[in-house]
């Protein structure tokens, strides 16, 4: 039976899809996230929140965080009056659809620089007010490529990703030593920090099967890289069905 090394939290969807295919999914997840931003920052924003021209969300976690904090403040959804919203994918705007909004922004590439290119192509940002909604480990690429184009960009970090730490009697780590996987996902380049951070407690073990590595995205797949690892097939997106192209496509 193949097996797959899958590292982030909620892998429910892709192990359901993977269990259907007869192969086993290995789940050890590698970080951990938490919704919470600043009470006085929050305050400060949706005092001024019909001022902004723009939203952008850059992941679900984002999307989750902002509308706890909004919910928390407004009653009526409506108060987020007519700003325009982006999102850095397919998987941020679902969630952003159970608030019953739509993004007229979504990128056919999943990263900021490709979020930004396609908010000043749908129109003119200078001297608009954007906001950009994200967590603690959110790469300025974004801000920048926005502030580049002449937007008045402001931050709001409502939620915190953690490199988590395994232990050495980890039932999934200890199972990854001794046989392996025939792949291993990544979701983000915080997981790839982790592995990487983790190595002590993920070392194969003689006979152990080596894997290839799948990364969802062209930013996860430039960390792999960055740490002398080969990566071996780019899932276009986190669509539970992208992914399962792209471990398909690396276990043939």
């Amino acid at each position: 039976m193949k097996r797959v090394l899958l590292t982030r939290q909620d892998n429910s969807a892709l192990s359901s899809l993977l269990k259907a295919e007869g192969i086993e999914a290995l789940e050890m997840p590698l970080i951990e996230c938490s919704l919470c931003a600043d009470p006085a920052e929050a305050a400060d924003i949706f005092e001024e929140l019909g001022a902004y021209d723009w939203l952008t969300f850059s992941s679900p976690n984002a999307v989750k965080g902002f509308f706890k904090e909004f919910l928390a403040t407004f009653r009526d959804i409506r108060s987020l009056g007519i700003v325009r919203i982006a999102c850095v994918g397919e998987a941020t705007a679902r969630e952003l659809r159970k608030f019953y909004l739509d993004a007229a922004v979504i990128p056919d590439e999943q990263t900021g620089l490709a979020m930004a290119k396609a908010i000043g192509a749908y129109e003119s940002i200078e001297n608009l007010k954007v906001l950009s909604v994200h967590g603690n480990m959110a790469i300025g690429d974004l801000v920048k490529a926005l502030e580049a184009q002449r937007a008045i960009v402001d931050t709001f970090e409502v939620y915190k990703t953690s490199h988590r730490k395994l232990k050495k009697d980890d039932e999934c780590a200890k199972k990854f030593r001794e046989v392996g996987a025939h792949a291993v996902v990544f979701s983000s380049p915080s997981a790839v920090e982790s592995f990487v951070k983790n190595a002590e407690h993920l070392g194969l073990e003689k006979g152990a099967v080596r894997p290839k590595i799948v990364a969802i995205g062209p930013t996860t797949a430039e960390a792999v890289r960055k740490h002398s690892m080969k990566v071996d097939a780019v899932s276009k997106s986190p669509n539970p069905k992208d992914m399962l192209d792209a471990i398909r496509s690396v276990l043939k």
